[in-house]
């Protein structure tokens, strides 16, 4: 494994700059330092991976990257286009955590604690969907997918991590709340009321979303190569 020091540092640096860019108004500082925030973590998987480079998962990042890169390029008018490209990387990694599914027996407690769950987003889903807002009204079945999906993503993480508690499953349920932390706390500010701190905590759980992104898909990887490795041996 090679010094993976020099991304990490260079992704945590970046992300900081940036929320001080956010914060204090410097639109250069962030149009030359948000660009490195995904392309550093992305380097920081390729050196910490173990086992071949995943093709799905390098489309996860670069399509955050590009919806990264349009929000701040277009802001506010092409939201539809960075819907969708989260949308692909929310599909894939949703394929990722059913694939890796424990097993085991279905307790009662966990199958309540996951209607909850389901009931208080689909609740949340549907309060943002009814705002009245032009942009919702127009895209309405784009939103609702979206949603949808984003739902789909976090109740099958926590299910994952309820039935098995490793750090794995740590990993993707961490990235699945920072993945609902900024996305609510976005659709707050676009939708509801605006303010710079909403602002901030969208664009931190979003930066912290994606290294338990690849914290979740090394951790994944080393297990599998473990099984196979055990296969192999018997």
């Amino acid at each position: 494994m090679k010094d993976s020091s020099p991304s990490l540092v260079l992704y945590i640096a970046a992300s900081v700059l940036v929320l001080i860019g956010k914060a204090f108004g410097f639109e250069l500082l962030m149009l030359i330092v948000k660009p490195m925030v995904v392309p550093a973590i992305y380097f920081y998987y390729l050196q910490t991976k173990a086992g071949k480079t995943n093709i799905l998962f390098s489309i996860v990042l670069w399509s955050f990257f590009v919806a990264d890169m349009i929000m701040l390029i277009y802001a506010r008018d092409a939201i539809i286009y960075i819907m969708m490209c989260g949308l692909v990387s929310y599909l894939i990694l949703i394929g990722f955590a059913i694939a890796d599914r424990p097993s085991k027996k279905v307790t009662a407690l966990n199958v309540v604690f996951l209607v909850i769950l389901l009931s208080v987003l689909s609740y949340i889903l549907f309060t943002i969907l009814n705002l009245h807002v032009i942009d919702i009204v127009r895209h309405y079945l784009v939103y609702l997918v979206y949603g949808i999906s984003l739902i789909a993503l976090v109740t099958v993480s926590t299910f994952n991590y309820l039935q098995q508690s490793t750090a794995t499953f740590l990993h993707l349920c961490s990235m699945a709340l920072c993945v609902l932390i900024s996305d609510l706390f976005y659709a707050i500010n676009q939708f509801m009321v605006e303010l710079p701190i909403i602002d901030h905590i969208n664009l931190f759980a979003q930066f912290l979303s994606y290294f338990f992104m690849v914290r979740y898909f090394n951790s994944r990887n080393a297990l599998i190569n473990t099984l196979d490795y055990g296969t192999d041996q018997n």
